[in-house]
């Protein structure tokens, strides 16, 4: 299931097939229109010979509380170190946009953000430095070491290392990364390695963390860095262009790489019996880039296209319009990704230079975590990386912002649906001493449902969608407020959400606002060390800002924040006269003609709001005692999943895991949209996300305080198939958090003031859905290819039906669909003993009626001829969706499109170097099957120049009619069939994909036998099969498409 943050409601995910699971946006864009959504990822190896340390080396060993400096020499001593509270430095947690390669992998594997997002980006300036780390460094000679014993150091770590927390426990602050051991170790030539061992899963990152990004860049070459970044993995001297990718997605795993404003960053995630292969293959890219000249040429008709898809998204448009509103000389202020015009101008010798002065092992940090022997890893990270040049970066000093006063304005307009407000006062870099505030600034002001602006901004129907963060690379910050609206609605949203801020500035906040941004910061960085790529990624970025063991102090430092620090921060940092302000509205509406007087004067005229306390919610549940524990049928166990059924019908699944101390929860119910009829379109969702706004015990604002303090956020999710509300909080507010979800399930009241309020947002979800070049391009499809059923019902039949709707209407559809349903409870994660949890969550699910599910419709019928559905707009590219009928959700045909959407998709994959890499015709190409139970699709995507979209079509359509002529080599069949395999190893690492994948078997599939089979499933099938999929489903007579095309002369 593919789960994607458009701000709040009902967050839609589009229901894809049972193997790989990948992510919908395989191909971007499939994801159902109709409400907005809240987001919600072998110690017993053999043992290797052990590096040699030279003198004058060293490698730094932590492990949990213990640390020591093993010094190359003839002592080989191990040097106790003692790691006090603050270490020192700089830390930073990032949950960053780049600009990456793309190619069509599942989002939770690119680790970007949709342009146009603000980054979030948590730095601090901390306190005193690890004492004893100086003093390990020694002259550097050549003078080789006999054989001592690393191995044995690492051991004596180990087993000083504490021993887990009790399951359950609420650990809070720096100990949550003493849950698994991580070494540090620079090699002679300065490259910096970390180690981290973590066999939770059997994968492994290795990522490869360059300090090289766009603020390093001359305007001569803005753009450069990532161009540079799609160029590193096309060729060296051992191998050709598209073979690394080809080798990395043989071995079942990916590669890709990402560019922002202060590093780029090249990624692996792959089995943990690939990680040889893993290191060779980045090594190779990082060592020996070939940047062959004709090769370039064709990657930057690539990248502009990518550019011109950046010009086609509204809040990409926004944002770097106000970065270059915000800045006079800085290079933030530059459209970073490069203009087209700048692009063609950069030349083979510019990208060399640029590759030779900066590539450079000191400006580097090797990350690699995962399920690894770390003295074996050493080793290898020594063979590939050993004898690398020494050298320090060469770069052009960068221009220092001076300091302004002076509210600045600008208004700007495009062929867009709904207005895009942002503001941006510039702020300290991750150095800055008042950065841990205006971190928790923003959460309090700007992410969940409780913070102040979704409070009264959004809740009072001003936006339709409204963000903070607080975002700061290297050397500079930048505090944004985003939001979107009726174009009717931007002044007094401006009004609003300076209000807002005012009301902070001048009254601060209580200690429960405070405590819930703590909570969400926390929850969020425990998620983040839940996947190897994470903690990777965490490790290089913050030791690249100093040592990655400021992770903890940060975390620390944050939970110490006041409430008078957080009041001091806003006064200081977010004062109007410090403001920039941009507007981007629809072409269409009337110009708001202000100047930048005009709104400094409307708001010194705004009256702060000063943010009523929430009331607190019922008293909190406890678990039953042993004595009067409900009943419940044990139904067994299968897989380490364990079943229980209540007498009412409704089904319990509890899979322990405690990989990691959270518990992902949620509860399900097959139906929904798949019941709505064309004069309920859309009902589900509204249904969905009105849950949230009040229940019989709890008001919106109590519901949205509660969860947030757990760490938590309740996510309604409508698919074309299912209905479910999940949660993910530390394991400790398992019961706590249980009860909010299942008040929020099977509770709400649906009140009509906030139906009003609701109705009007799901209204502009369908104008947000217009303004997406890749979602309005797939429900154009949606509605060719499922005419008149509930997968394709249009956008007008939704938006009627939306007006229409009545509270009663929805209390009857959630009586329906929901509490006689025959809904289930599944939980995986921290939960402890299986048989307790069961009992708690029974006491919760006795007073369901029983269950009654209402029959699904027909089966949809495909059209028999060619059907188009286009629409024209002012836009930079045409955006392509082309389909044809494919397997059903229990089609054993299915397998065959899972393992050929891998052929074709990706780096290496056919559409991608054919249509990508060798004819240059779009950034983004893709193909993947769209699974539904009552019928599916096979889906591509492409997006293209307008005056290239037949070459685009017909490159498509070629595609397709050689996969019905001839059966795909072994080789692509070996390498997707690994690929496959390993991505569902890779995805796996989570407690919400698994819960996902649980809830999705066991409601529409067979249960957990098609997860325990998937491995061999996938092996089995063959290049017939392949060919007999493509020649029963690829008829270019039933070929569906949806087009969103463009203007030439926009381009």
């Amino acid at each position: 299931m593919s789960e994607l943050d458009h701000g709040d409601g009902v967050q839609l995910r589009v229901a894809v097939h049972r193997a790989t699971r990948h992510d919908d946006d395989a191909f971007p864009g499939a994801k159902e229109a109709g409400g907005e959504g809240l987001q919600q990822r072998d110690l017993g190896a053999p043992a290797a010979p052990e590096p040699d340390l030279r003198e004058g080396q060293h490698v730094v060993l932590v492990c949990g509380a213990g640390a020591a400096v093993v010094r190359g020499g003839r002592d080989h001593a191990a040097l106790p170190l003692e790691l006090g509270p603050e270490v020192g430095g700089l830390l930073r947690q990032r949950r960053g946009e780049q600009d990456g390669v793309g190619g069509g992998l599942p989002r939770d594997q690119h680790r970007a953000v949709q342009d146009g997002a603000v980054p979030l980006l948590h730095g601090s300036l901390l306190g005193r430095p690890c004492t004893g780390i100086a003093a390990t460094r020694v002259p550097r000679r050549r003078a080789r070491l006999p054989g001592t014993g690393l191995a044995s150091t690492f051991a004596a770590l180990r087993a000083s290392r504490p021993g887990p927390k009790h399951r359950g426990a609420n650990v809070r602050g720096s100990s949550v990364l003493q849950r698994v051991p991580t070494y540090e170790h620079r090699l002679a030539n300065g490259l910096t390695v970390l180690i981290r061992e973590d066999h939770s899963a059997p994968v492994v990152a290795i990522v490869t963390h360059v300090k090289a990004g766009y603020f390093n860049e001359p305007d001569r070459l803005v753009g450069i860095s990532h161009v540079l970044e799609h160029m590193y993995f096309k060729g060296t001297e051992q191998r050709g262009p598209g073979q690394m990718a080809r080798e990395t997605k043989a071995a079942g795993g990916y590669l890709n790489a990402g560019t922002i404003y202060d590093h780029t960053s090249y990624y692996t995630v792959l089995p943990s019996s690939a990680l040889e292969l893993g290191l060779d293959v980045q090594s190779d890219a990082l060592r020996n880039a070939q940047i062959d000249e004709e090769e370039l040429r064709r990657e930057l008709l690539v990248i502009i296209q990518e550019a011109r898809r950046k010009l086609d998204d509204p809040g990409a448009v926004a944002i770097e319009s106000l970065y270059e509103l915000m800045f006079d000389v800085h290079r933030m202020r530059r459209w970073r990704i490069g203009t087209e015009e700048g692009l063609r101008r950069i030349t083979r010798a510019d990208v060399w230079e640029y590759y030779r002065n900066l590539y450079r092992p000191s400006n580097i940090v090797l990350a690699i975590a995962g399920d690894l022997d770390p003295a074996r890893t050493l080793e290898l990270v020594e063979r590939y990386y050993g004898d690398m040049p020494a050298g320090e970066p060469v770069q052009e000093p960068a221009p220092e912002e001076p300091e302004r006063t002076g509210l600045r304005f600008r208004e700007m307009a495009g062929d867009i649906l709904q207005s895009r407000i942002a503001w941006g006062w510039r702020t300290p870099g991750p150095l800055g001493a008042d950065t841990p505030a205006l971190d928790l600034l923003a959460t309090v002001l700007g992410q969940g449902r409780a913070s102040r602006l979704y409070r009264h901004v959004r809740e009072e129907g001003w936006v339709s969608s409204i963000t903070a963060a607080n975002y700061t690379p290297q050397d500079i910050g930048v505090f944004a407020v985003s939001a979107e609206a009726e174009p009717d609605d931007v002044p007094g949203a401006v009004d609003a959400i300076w209000a807002t801020v005012e009301g902070v500035r001048r009254h601060g906040v209580d200690e429960a606002e405070l405590e819930r941004a703590k909570s969400l910061l926390e929850a969020r960085f425990l998620r983040r060390l839940e996947t190897m790529e994470g903690q990777a990624n965490l490790l290089a970025e913050w030791q690249a800002l100093g040592d990655w063991r400021l992770a903890g102090t940060y975390l620390d430092r944050l939970l110490a924040v006041t409430g008078d620090e957080l009041r001091r921060a806003a006064c200081r940092w977010l004062a109007p006269e410090r403001a920039n302000v941009l507007v981007y509205r629809p072409a269409s509406a009337p110009t708001l003609g202000w100047s930048a007087g005009d709104l400094a004067a409307r708001l010194a005229a705004v009256e702060p709001i000063t943010g009523p306390a929430v009331p607190p919610g019922p008293t909190q549940p406890t678990r039953p005692s042993a004595t009067a524990r409900p009943t419940f049928i044990r139904e067994g166990v299968e897989d380490g999943v364990h079943f229980y059924r209540l007498g009412n019908g409704v089904r319990i699944a509890i899979k322990p895991r405690s990989a990691s101390p959270l518990v992902s929860l949620g509860l399900f119910v097959r139906g929904g949209a798949i019941r709505e009829e064309a004069a309920r379109a859309g009902m589900t969702s509204l249904m969905a996300r009105l849950s949230l706004k009040g229940t019989h015990r709890r008001t919106a604002e109590q519901l949205a305080v509660e969860t947030e303090t757990l760490g938590g956020v309740i996510v309604p999710t409508v698919t074309a198939d299912l209905l479910s509300w999940s949660l993910t909080v530390p394991s400790h507010h398992f019961v706590r958090g249980l009860d909010l979800l299942l008040d929020v399930a099977l509770h709400p009241v649906f009140p009509e003031h906030a139906l009003e309020r609701e109705r009007k947002m799901a209204l502009a979800d369908l104008e947000r859905v217009q303004d997406d070049m890749y979602r309005y391009p797939f429900r154009l499809f949606l509605e060719a290819a499922f005419e008149g059923h509930p997968y394709g019902f249009s956008l007008a039949a939704t938006e009627a039906a939306l007006r229409a709707v009545t509270a009663d209407e929805l209390r009857e559809w959630h009586a329906r669909e929901v509490l006689a349903g025959g809904p289930w409870l599944i939980a995986v994660g921290d939960v402890g003993d299986p048989d307790e949890a069961a009992a708690v969550i029974t006491a919760e699910l006795l007073g369901l009626p029983d269950a009654r599910p209402a029959p699904l419709p027909e089966r949809p019928s495909w059209p028999a001829a060619p059907r188009v559905r286009m629409e024209s707009r002012s836009k930079a590219q045409t955006a392509l969706v082309l389909a044809f009928p494919g397997p059903d959700r229990n089609d054993p045909a299915l397998h065959a499109a899972e393992v050929l959407s891998n052929v074709l998709s990706g780096l290496g994959g056919r559409f991608f170097e054919e249509l990508r890499s060798r004819r240059s015709l779009a950034y983004t190409v893709s193909a993947a099957p769209l699974v539904r139970s009552l019928g599916g699709a096979f889906v591509s995507y492409i997006a293209t120049a307008p005056e290239r979209e037949e070459e685009a079509r017909a490159g498509l359509l070629e595609g397709f009619a050689q996969l019905r002529e001839e059966p795909v080599t072994d080789e692509e069949l070996r390498r997707a069939q690994r690929y496959t395999v390993g991505a569902w190893q890779i995805r796996g690492q989570t407690n919400a994909a698994q819960l996902g994948d649980l809830a999705d078997a066991l409601l529409l599939g067979r249960g957990v036998a098609e997860l325990r089979e998937f491995e061999s499933a996938i092996n089995a099938v063959t290049a017939e099969s392949i060919l007999e999929l493509a020649r029963r489903h690829f008829d270019p007579s039933r070929v569906v498409e949806g087009v969103v095309r463009g203007s030439t002369a926009s381009a």
